[in-house]
C-alpha cells in the first residue's frame, strides 16, 4: 500500500508519506489523501435448502466460490447494492433481504489492496437462476452449506457470512 504513490496527486512532490494504516500525506503541500474502508454487499440466496454460489471468473479468488454481490455504488444503500449486483450477475430480481451481518475483508485487484466491510444479506429464491453474466462467473451452483468445502471459498469474509449462517441453520433459527 504504501508504494500506491510514488508522487503527491496535488503538488508533483515525492514528499509522500504514508502512516502505515490508510493515510497519505505530502510533505511539502500538506495534501491528504485517505484510502478508506470500501463497502460491499454479499448475499446468501436460499432455495430448496440449498445456497447459490457462483464460482469467480476474475481475479481475485478466480476459480473459487463466491456469493452473489460486489461493490456498493455511490448514492446507493447496501440493499440497494446487493439487489443490482444480483441482478446483474443472476439476472433476478429478488424479494426482502434479511440483515446478516457484517466482516471485514481485503481485496487485492491491480496492484492495490482494497480493505473492504462486507455486508451480508440472506433472501430465499423460489428457482435456482437459469442466467447469469458470463463475464463475472464461471458457473452458478446450488450447494448444501454443510457440504460447501472452506478452502474453496474466495474470501474470509464469505467464509464468515457463511459460518454464521451454518450456525443460525443448524440452531433452527433459519
Amino acid at each position: 500500500m504504501s508504494r500506491m504513490f510514488n508522487f503527491c496527486p496535488s503538488c508533483g512532490s515525492r514528499k509522500i508519506t504514508f502512516d502505515g494504516i490508510k493515510e497519505f500525506t505530502c510533505g511539502d503541500c500538506s495534501f491528504t489523501y485517505f484510502h478508506n474502508i470500501a463497502a460491499a454487499a454479499g448475499t446468501i440466496l436460499e432455495c430448496d435448502g440449498k445456497i447459490v454460489l457462483i464460482r469467480r471468473k476474475q481475479e481475485p479468488g478466480k476459480g473459487m466460490l463466491d456469493l452473489p454481490g460486489g461493490f456498493i455504488d455511490p448514492d446507493e444503500t447496501a440493499e440497494q447494492g446487493a439487489r443490482r449486483e444480483i441482478k446483474e450477475e443472476l439476472k433476478i430480481d429478488v424479494g426482502p433481504l434479511e440483515y446478516l451481518g457484517s466482516y471485514p475483508n481485503t481485496y487485492e485487484f491491480k496492484g492495490v489492496s482494497y480493505r473492504s466491510c462486507d455486508l451480508l444479506f440472506y433472501c430465499r429464491i423460489e428457482s435456482f437462476p437459469t442466467e447469469f453474466d458470463e463475464t463475472e462467473a464461471e458457473e452458478l451452483l446450488l450447494m448444501d452449506p454443510f457440504e460447501i468445502n472452506e478452502d474453496e471459498v474466495a474470501f474470509d469474509s464469505i467464509r464468515m457470512g457463511l459460518q454464521l449462517f451454518i450456525r443460525l441453520k443448524s440452531s433452527g433459527i433459519r
